[in-house]
């Protein structure tokens, strides 16, 4: 079967020129060092020269005529020399004769377009020359333009790093890949230097105190991933004398909260083993390379991206590439508005050269008849059809990756106690007063952090059969069941000085969970005597472990942040009160407002930036 298409055939002149220039880039450092004998002179020389070679590769390849607004199209032209092609989020008018490896993906693109499917080949690197061009194409550029972090170390001779060194590389690799996962790197870097400060080697992590590197870990969210690091530590020290393994089946398996890609990145950036790894990033890039048009979260397209990076991957320099991938993602190859035009692997993107093809599509394309599907028991299964794409723009290289309709996070509520306890009171007439703190199981969402007494929604409905929002009442009751029956605080029970008050509700979003903690104080300024002196709670059998803290104290403890906003509206209230601005009838009037609406934006704004950011500011 015959496709025409707008662009004749032409010679394929400069089909390897990304391994051109690598080799370029390797000859010229080598050029270098051997006619300066000054080590800051060979330095410069390589940076100039490599840059001089990368320039010259991107300089060969042809740039857009004209670039319109992001978002349009442009409008048809009857030149035969010319398509719009992907910029950003928009087209740009390019000579695609010039770039004989694209027009082979055009065509291909045209193929599946006409004829409504496409063989499952269509997503893979089918020789072993387009995966070396890419390879080449990506290494080079990325020698010249990587970002220059605080856990990235140039690695361009394998030999360089061995033994000792390559463990401690190792180690920096881990703590900055487990930082990483679901945090942006700018958010990163500075929770990376205070870490490697404060613990430079793995036997130091596995020498401090959990309470110390969950104190570190405050704000950067997703706390298990400390304690996992912890305990990872430990282990490693126990079981391979404070070694990460250089074989990624073992630190899969034998370290906690390594999986398949940190056990990639590892092995792959300290010890230079050529194991494949996939990221966000990498899926980003990938899918776009290959067209994959199916749900990333099928476990199916997850592990044909594997397959991808499998057959990449680059058997000398593993590390480099697979940061190159991550770094392509990251800064060109972005989710919204991609660099097309600045990409070195853009002649092998299958996504690209869709886009050309829907142009073209555009331009008085026609076609004697349509073509049969060629492809049979092949035909790929796996891509999601146009229609069942959602908030997706066809004929944009954004259109990939492709995910099914995000799930809206559920709802659950819980009921928290803040529980004060007067000591004593100062000549200034402030309290000084202790707060009480248990420690959640070591399993679970927030995992082994500390917060003020709560009763989670399912105790909730158990104790007053619930079949919708609880009440104030409810929870009050639930809460002192909680403290005597399980924390064993049995002063509590028959106590008369008392005072409890309603303080309204905080939000906080988790990934899959919108959490309402419904804070209630209970400031107790008279203990029984049998009490007096005593601060160990006397829990019952296999209850949590708990503490009590002075304000001072509660400041650096490794809290949730759904907890401090709880806290938040204790402060709230209290400046209220002291400044005489707040009576019941207005405190009545907040809550109910607060229930029924779930709070107002202002007052979400005031509990992410009020005070309790001074509060909770870790002392020097």
């Amino acid at each position: 079967m015959n496709l025409s298409t707008d662009t004749p055939s032409v010679a394929r002149p400069s089909r390897r020129a990304a391994a051109k220039a690598a080799l370029a880039i390797k000859s010229e450092a080598q050029d270098s060092t051997g006619q300066d004998s000054d080590d800051d002179s060979k330095e410069n020389k390589l940076g100039l020269n490599s840059e001089s070679a990368f320039s010259r590769l991107m300089a060969s390849k042809p740039q857009p005529k004209a670039a319109v607004a992001r978002g349009k199209r442009t409008a048809p032209t009857s030149s035969a020399k010319s398509s719009p092609a992907a910029s950003g989020n928009g087209t740009v008018n390019i000579d695609t004769k010039d770039l004989p490896d694209l027009e082979d993906l055009v065509v291909d693109a045209a193929r599946a377009r006409i004829s409504g499917g496409h063989p499952r080949s269509y997503h893979r690197f089918v020789s072993e020359e387009s995966r070396q061009r890419v390879r080449d194409s990506l290494v080079a550029w990325y020698d010249v333009n990587h970002r220059k972090l605080p856990w990235r170390v140039d690695f361009h001779d394998p030999s360089a790093i061995s033994g000792k060194a390559a463990g401690q590389r190792a180690y920096e690799v881990w703590v900055s890949e487990i930082m990483c996962q679901q945090t942006q790197v700018a958010t990163v870097i500075p929770y990376y230097n205070t870490w490697m400060s404060k613990w430079p080697t793995i036997n130091d992590l596995a020498a401090a105190d959990i309470e110390d590197v969950n104190k570190v870990w405050t704000g950067l969210g997703y706390y298990s991933r400390a304690s996992r690091l912890h305990t990872g530590a430990q282990k490693v020290v126990q079981m391979f004398g404070g070694v990460l393994p250089s074989d990624p089946a073992i630190l899969e398996k034998e370290v906690p909260g390594v999986g398949r890609y940190t056990a990639g990145a590892i092995v792959s950036h300290a010890y230079n083993v050529p194991a494949e790894l996939v990221d966000g990033n990498v899926i980003r890039v990938l899918s776009r390379l290959r067209a994959i048009g199916g749900d990333v979260k099928s476990p199916k397209v997850i592990d044909l991206h594997w397959l991808v990076a499998k057959e990449l991957v680059h058997q000398e320099r593993p590390g480099c590439f697979n940061q190159a991938l991550m770094e392509l993602g990251a800064t060109i190859c972005t989710p919204q508005n991609p660099k097309c035009n600045d990409c070195p692997v853009q002649t092998s993107c299958r996504a690209y050269a869709e886009v050309i093809d829907r142009s073209r599509s555009q331009e008085n394309v026609t076609l004697k008849e349509e073509i049969e599907s060629e492809y049979d028991d092949s035909r790929c299964t796996l891509c999601l059809a146009e229609s069942e794409v959602d908030a997706k723009e066809q004929g944009l290289v954004t259109q990939y990756p492709r995910k099914a309709a995000k799930k809206a996070p559920r709802d659950e509520e819980c009921a928290v106690a803040i529980l004060e306890r007067v000591i004593s009171e100062k000549a200034d007439g402030t309290l000084n007063s202790e707060f009480l703190l248990v420690k959640r199981p070591a399993k679970g969402l927030l995992a082994g952090m500390w917060e003020f007494p709560t009763v989670e929604l399912e105790q909730l409905q158990a104790d007053h059969s619930l079949d919708g929002p609880s009440t104030y009442k409810q929870r009050s009751s639930s809460s002192l069941k909680y403290m005597i029956d399980v924390l064993g605080l049995d002063w509590l029970r028959d106590n008369k000085d008392i005072e409890r008050r309603d303080l309204g509700n905080a939000q906080h979003l988790f990934s899959h969970i919108r959490k309402v903690y419904h804070a209630e104080w209970v400031l107790v300024k008279n203990q029984d005597s049998s009490a007096k002196g005593d601060k160990e709670a006397k829990p019952k059998k296999g209850a949590p472990e708990t503490v009590w803290l002075s304000a001072e104290e509660l400041a650096t403890a490794a809290i949730p942040t759904g907890i401090l906003k709880a806290y938040q509206l204790l402060e709230k209230y209290r400046k209220g009160k002291d400044s005489g601005l707040l009576d019941s009838s207005k405190a009545a009037k907040r809550k109910t407002t607060a229930e029924s609406s779930g709070g107002s934006k202002k007052a979400r704004k005031e509990v992410e930036e009020g005070s309790i950011s001074r509060f909770f500011v870790k002392k020097s």
